[in-house]
């Protein structure tokens, strides 16, 4: 199960709103959005107060894109290998709309390849600076030495590569 309590302390980083607000002209307010990664509920704070309906809870990510009611994923995941294979596995077997934070190198691993073998619908926002993370243990963001971008499957977005 993966939860806050059983992620290794590299996988615990939250989301600044900022990194939400970027591509909120992309997210349709009456959509609901499931944040499987609970963590400590603050990005689905940040998205609620940035108008959108945004619902996750404290438990597996797999029970949470099981059990709930959702149209679309909007999430940033753990990085780590052992969680992201399993997490894109899933995410292509629910085939759902959604946008994950992902390292901008992870879509070319094997593993991404396989989860979204034919690429189709698979389309890219690239921010226009690196994003940083907020560190729970630390009152500073964390600037990661890897770039990130906006990984998005059936979003129907307007160019299959936006640069913010």
């Amino acid at each position: 199960m993966t939860t806050l309590n059983n992620l290794r302390e590299n996988d615990i980083y939250y989301t600044p709103k900022y990194i939400w607000e970027d591509i909120l002209n992309y997210l349709d307010p009456t959509k609901i959005y499931l944040d499987p990664f609970y963590g400590d509920g603050s990005s689905i704070n940040n998205l609620n107060e940035l108008g959108l309906n945004c619902i996750g809870n404290n438990i597996d990510y797999f029970e949470a894109l099981r059990h709930l009611d959702y149209d679309i994923i909007l999430t940033n995941s753990p990085f780590s290998k052992n969680i992201l294979i399993e997490f894109l596995y899933n995410l292509s077997s629910l085939d759902k709309p959604f946008i994950i934070i992902l390292p901008i190198t992870k879509i070319f691993s094997k593993y991404f390849k396989t989860s979204f073998i034919n690429y189709k619908d698979i389309q890219l926002i690239i921010p226009n600076k690196r994003m940083s993370f907020i560190d729970p243990n630390s009152s500073n963001k964390s600037n990661p030495s890897f770039v990130c971008c906006y990984v998005c499957y059936k979003m129907d977005l307007p160019a299959d590569i936006l640069f913010l």
